[in-house]
């Protein structure tokens, strides 16, 4: 995998993890405590998928660090 093509993945991952920061914003918005409207679930499924997220883009990021010093023939 080249360096360009791990960035336009990392590019990707961001869109995602917007999207749920996005959709959790949103369902803890619309809980109701009154009426006992509640999207715990929903929330925590984003929120760990958010986070499964960051790790893949975290390991993206180390892989171009590290292509970069195989590049400078480290």
């Amino acid at each position: 995998m080249t360096i360009s093509e791990l960035e336009e993945e990392i590019k990707q991952i961001d869109e995602w993890r917007e999207l749920c920061s996005r959709l959790i914003k949103e369902f803890m918005a619309k809980e109701d405590m009154q009426k006992k409207i509640f999207y715990a679930k929903e929330i925590h499924e984003l929120t760990q998928q958010r986070n499964m997220l960051e790790t893949h883009r975290e390991f993206r990021r180390v892989r171009i660090s590290r292509l970069k010093l195989e590049e400078q023939g480290f």
